[in-house]
């Protein structure tokens, strides 16, 4: 059988045969090109070609811009279902943390800001500190530190002045105002009243100094670790002097303190007290600064 197109291999020394068939393609008209099988079947071959590339490339385009118009509406669609609440001194509610937050009904995820929402918790007198992150996809979880009141400062001008304005003072000195409705378990805390120059101004948001609410702030931490049968609860504090403490307990009996050695002074008014009680006399007035030999003064004595 001859071979057929036999001579298109051999059309040039040294040239590729594929070059051979394009310059005999090249000599050929417009119309025997286009019905020339050989071309035909080459179009074929490049639009198969491009077409599977389309067919590969359209789907892949099409699935990122479907992908980035559903992650965007999925952002802006996401709602926090799940609220996480920790109150390190349990004095907050998650119920209250929310109502000072604002926070009511859905929340959405991508436009929360919890920059403002810590600022806003922080904001509040009787919170220390707070902290506030989203976690995707629904939870929003948050933390509060709030303020201990050791007890209700007051100027002790007031009874002149009548201003009888109070406010709560930390163990940091930090005064805030009284909220029943965080702190009713510290409504019946004691009364320290406040000497002229103790604070530069007695506003909330002031803090008494380290020197002058140390001694004051020992007393009532020594105070709560003996039982109220004990030593009765302390109502109200005088510091009449730098180095000089006077405590009225409930029932009308004042203690003479020091500065130094609160606990000290402590233990020597639980052991006067317990022989108050096993005597079932009545102290009016004890002085507890001498190591040896505090003085006690009964009520129906001389000088009581």
């Amino acid at each position: 059988m001859a071979k057929r197109n036999q001579y298109r291999t051999h059309y040039g020394e040294g040239r590729p045969a594929s070059a051979n068939v394009r310059l005999l393609e090249a000599a050929l008209t417009l119309k025997q090109r286009f019905f020339s099988k050989v071309a035909l079947r080459r179009g074929l071959r490049r639009l198969r070609r491009w077409g599977l590339i389309l067919l590969i490339i359209i789907p892949i385009i099409a699935g990122l811009i479907w992908g980035g118009m559903t992650a965007v509406e999925k952002a802006y669609s996401l709602s926090i279902d799940k609220v996480t609440f920790d109150a390190r001194q349990k004095l907050i509610s998650k119920e209250q943390a929310l109502q000072i937050l604002g926070i009511e009904g859905s929340i959405n995820m991508a436009t929360l800001n919890t920059g403002a929402l810590k600022a806003r918790l922080e904001a509040t007198p009787c919170i220390e500190s707070a902290d506030i992150r989203a976690e995707l996809p629904d939870t929003l979880h948050i933390e509060i530190n709030e303020r201990i009141p050791v007890v209700y400062v007051e100027q002790a001008s007031g009874a002149e002045t009548g201003n009888r304005v109070r406010f709560f003072m930390d163990p940091n000195g930090h005064l805030f105002p009284v909220m029943p409705e965080y702190h009713r378990n510290f409504m019946g805390v004691p009364v320290w009243y406040l000497q002229p120059g103790d604070v530069a101004e007695f506003t909330a948001g002031t803090v008494v100094s380290a020197d002058k609410r140390r001694p004051i702030v020992e007393l009532v931490a020594a105070a709560n670790m003996y039982s109220l049968v004990e030593i009765p609860a302390i109502r109200e504090i005088f510091r009449p002097k730098d180095w000089k403490i006077i405590a009225t307990l409930e029932g009308g009996a004042e203690v003479l303190m020091q500065v130094y050695d609160i606990k000290g002074q402590m233990e020597r008014l639980s052991m006067i007290l317990e022989h108050c009680r096993a005597t079932q006399r009545r102290p009016r007035s004890i002085n507890v600064i001498p190591r040896i030999n505090p003085t006690v003064i009964y009520a129906g004595e001389p000088g009581s």
